[in-house]
């Protein structure tokens, strides 16, 4: 019994929101629940679901791109009107065409292989048409074409340089460049080192002055030691004593020096700074004298290896 008792007093508990207890009136009790903590309604609102933050993202990206094609279409006019301006004005109609650094190729050339028209508008000029119509030329290596507003048009011209000549017939002789480019054809001989020995056939020197046609490519290699000889021989000022340089055997090259009446033989062209010293030198020592100048040996101080000269008896 005494247990079920207690029991009975524990499940029996006292609750003050139901009960009413002495010496407190109903008023302060009241009061008293209301200042009790409200639960947290939070959790109780409802949450935007998938579908609704895609709608949402959706109209902000069809507002951005709302924005950006009506910034591209305003660009787009503006730019649209300056190009109908700088199309359409006479101020930019072309005036005058400038042509600079041309000495073998005269101006008037220039400007006709151009085709570049005065009075027509600047910016409607083609410049990558009109330098490829200009480089056409043989003589010319390139161009740079620049325009200089409101109207002028100013071309650089940057020309090969002729350097040699080849005899591919009686007295006709075809221009050629350090590159082994064929400039021309020149009718009578230049002051300029005539090859012997190159392997370019005929055909190939003498097509159309338009082709920018080269040596074949077994001469091509000869001319780097033609380059040489030519380059060493300006140095030492003896350039303008060579007439004929002949590389049939590019082991044993030839010099004719016609003016002094003289040969010489330079070997393989090896310590080529040494052997046109030496050359110098006899052409000095011999002047007025015919003969053979020999300086392709090892140059060691030693019979027929040392630089000589042999007068033609």
């Amino acid at each position: 019994m005494a247990q079920k008792s207690k029991k009975a007093v524990a499940n029996n508990k006292f609750n003050f929101d139901e009960e009413y207890i002495i010496g407190i009136s109903k008023s302060e009790q009241l009061q008293k629940k209301k200042q009790q903590p409200k639960k947290n309604n939070k959790n109780n609102k409802k949450k935007p679901n998938n579908k609704q933050k895609k709608k949402a993202k959706k109209t902000v990206d069809i507002v951005k791109l709302k924005k950006r094609i009506v910034t591209f279409m305003i660009i787009l006019v503006f730019i649209t009107a300056i190009g109908c301006f700088l199309c359409l004005s006479p101020i930019f109609n072309v005036q005058e065409i400038i042509v600079e650094n041309n000495n073998l190729i005269s101006a008037d050339t220039i400007r006709s292989l151009s085709t570049i028209q005065l009075y027509k508008n600047i910016f409607l000029m083609s410049k990558h048409d009109a330098k490829e119509n200009i480089e056409k030329n043989p003589y010319v290596e390139y161009v740079e074409i620049s325009r200089e507003l409101p109207n002028k048009v100013k071309i650089v011209v940057h020309e090969r340089t002729e350097q040699s000549l080849i005899e591919f017939a009686e007295g006709k002789f075809v221009i050629i460049d350090r590159q082994g480019y064929i400039l021309g054809i020149a009718e009578e001989p230049k002051q300029l080192p005539i090859l012997v020995g190159t392997e370019t056939d005929n055909e190939t020197l003498i097509q159309s002055n338009e082709d920018n046609k080269r040596l074949c490519d077994k001469d091509l290699k000869k001319l780097d030691i033609v380059n040489s000889i030519i380059d060493t021989a300006k140095q030492y000022e003896v350039y303008s004593c060579i007439t004929k340089i002949d590389i049939s055997d590019t082991s044993n090259v030839i010099l004719t020096l016609a003016g002094e009446s003289k040969t010489a033989y330079l070997g393989n062209c090896t310590q080529l700074y040494a052997r046109m010293g030496h050359m110098k030198t006899i052409i000095e020592a011999e002047s007025g004298k015919s003969g053979k100048i020999f300086v392709d040996g090892t140059l060691q101080d030693m019979p027929g290896q040392r630089a000589y000269f042999r007068e033609d008896v």
